[in-house]
């Protein structure tokens, strides 16, 4: 860019490629006269870099108390120089409910006993070695190579933010936790300890109440879920009444591998919302598509990148970060010496002058940034295997207002009050990202009636095919398919009460048929409680029937 075509922001005087004049948030107004409390003389007129926009967006959220003060551990310059807003608050989580008297079982590579699950409260009730039983608690008071993958994504989940003064906590900061390890002493994860894992989650559910599993790893081929054994045992947990959630991964052009191509397991894709508070969402280069039995995945989205994770304790990863957070508070005339006496130099041997405060600063801040350091404590890290998390600590808040739910019924919760992102296709991102406050506002509204658990229901018994559909306001519901020519009046759906439609039909011939639902004449509705479907050609899906000898 020629220098003469440099644009400077008026707030911060960093040089940027553009200004903003209309800001399009909820509170602009209140954002345009916190800029000018601090900034006399500045009007709309003048602009605003987007960076400084989303610092004074980021105050006024504080000041309603929707996010912690965030105290002298986070010395904001920026948006993006030394904070990540908390997942909960990007989701809009309703934070009454957290999860308590749930249990999620996490099977993943290791874990460290983290004081976000232990220092205030240990909610951990077993922490086990599947790759060497024998192991005792205590050896999970160190940290190993492998405790960083599992420590993140429990925190992720259910951390209370014990190391954040309350900042970085999880959605369900109370919910108990059983935790797995998975991968051996050579640094792998094998098929076979994934299924040993899983089966202990089977033998153990009851003794430990387990009501959700999170997987946020897989098997390495793409076979068909009816050949792979973590499929197999993924869906006897979901038969069980265990909720599975999986990560979908993290290659936009790989394939969907077991446990994530399994139908009843809720496979998790992910946004990235640039980690700002406005709508804003792009999708993560998460892989979609249709599994090799023809199930289209995923079925939902979270946010999988700008996620706060804790930074392994013991490592020299923390002892860094905890060094270049006190740099940074130390006097100009002290900090050349403040670093050679930390001997840091090699994380700043890119400093042209020792001796120059300025320069120093700059490379502190750069190597935090490098690192994705955001506290002492924490970093931020990226992949869908924080975004599953995400989604099982939503679960958590459902099963703690209704403990009775079932996986299915969780499902239809969460993917009827899911929202589409209009810029991406449907066949990318399944029913949309995942609501928090609509899906608990639905079990609130008392929704959820009971009826069979699979739709349709195929009864062999009486040669019959059962539809229901939850929907408290349509005042006429019909049932259109290809064994209908898709005529979208003559099905008519009896009212069953509390929003439930239901419509039974004679058995039909084998073979394969799409259909939908049919609303007061006017708009097509999915079956959320099928998991097959595929792309209908106008922005949704059509939902699969398949009928056998």
């Amino acid at each position: 860019m020629n220098e003469s075509h440099t644009i400077q922001c008026p707030l911060c005087h960093d040089k940027v490629d553009k200004l903003l004049y209309r800001y399009h948030l909820g509170n602009e107004r209140q954002v345009i006269e916190r800029i000018k409390a601090h900034n006399p003389g500045w009007s709309v007129f003048d602009g605003a870099c987007g960076r400084c926009v989303d610092y004074y967006h980021t105050e006024i959220v504080i000041g309603q108390r929707m996010l912690p003060e965030v105290g002298p551990y986070f010395p904001i310059r920026s948006a993006d120089d030394f904070m990540i807003l908390p997942v909960g608050l990007r989701l809009d989580a309703d934070t009454r409910f957290t999860g308590k008297g749930v249990t999620i079982c996490f099977i993943d590579s290791g874990f460290y006993l983290h004081p976000d699950l232990t220092a205030y409260k240990n909610r951990i009730k077993k922490i086990l070695d599947i790759t060497e039983p024998k192991r005792k608690a205590d050896w999970f008071t160190q940290p190993h190579p492998e405790s960083w993958h599992g420590t993140m994504t429990s925190v992720v989940c259910a951390g209370d933010g014990y190391l954040s003064n309350g900042l970085y906590k999880g959605i369900a900061p109370d919910a108990s936790l059983v935790l797995l390890k998975v991968q051996n002493d050579n640094g792998k994860i094998t098929t076979a300890n994934i299924v040993k894992a899983l089966e202990w989650a089977m033998k153990n559910h009851e003794r430990y109440d387990i009501r959700i599993v999170n997987m946020s790893l897989g098997d390495d081929e793409p076979v068909s879920y009816k050949r792979s054994e973590i499929d197999r045992l993924a869906e006897e947990l979901v038969e069980q009444g265990i909720t599975v959630v999986t990560a979908a991964g993290n290659d936009e052009h790989g394939t969907i591998k077991p446990p994530a191509n399994s139908p009843q397991v809720i496979t998790v894709g992910g946004i990235d919302d640039g980690n700002r508070l406005e709508e804003n969402e792009t999708a993560y280069h998460s892989p979609y598509g249709l599994t090799a039995d023809g199930v289209l995945k995923p079925e939902i989205l979270a946010h999988a990148i700008w996620i706060a994770a804790p930074i392994l304790p013991g490592t020299k990863e923390s002892k860094e970060a905890k060094i270049l957070y006190q740099l940074l508070n130390v006097k100009d005339d002290q900090l050349s010496g403040a670093i050679n006496e930390n001997n840091v130099n090699l994380f700043l041997r890119d400093v042209e002058n020792i001796d120059d405060p300025a320069s120093l600063r700059e490379s502190i801040i750069q190597r935090i940034q490098t690192c994705k350091y955001i506290s002492p404590h924490y970093m931020h890290v990226d992949g869908t295997s924080f975004a599953a998390p995400v989604v099982c600590a939503v679960i958590a808040q459902l099963l703690e207002l209704n403990p009775v739910l079932t996986p299915t019924q969780i499902r239809e919760i969460l993917f009827g009050t899911a929202k589409r992102i209009e810029t991406l296709p449907a066949i990318r991102q399944g029913y949309g990202v995942i609501q928090p406050r609509k899906a608990i506002l639905k079990i609130l509204k008392r929704s959820s009636a009971v009826k069979p658990d699979r739709s349709p229901c195929i009864n062999r018994q009486q040669q019959t095919i059962e539809f229901f559909l939850q929907h408290e306001c349509a005042s006429q519901v019909s049932l259109a398919g290809s064994f209908n020519q898709w005529t979208p009046d003559v099905l008519l759906m009896d009212p069953l009460g509390q929003g439930w439609w239901k419509i039974e039909l004679p058995m039909l011939p084998a073979g394969r048929y799409t259909y939908k639902f049919y609303i007061d004449n006017e708009s097509w509705l999915e079956d959320v409680a099928n998991p097959l479907r595929e792309p209908d050609g106008y922005y949704g899906f059509n939902n699969v029937l398949i009928i056998e000898n």
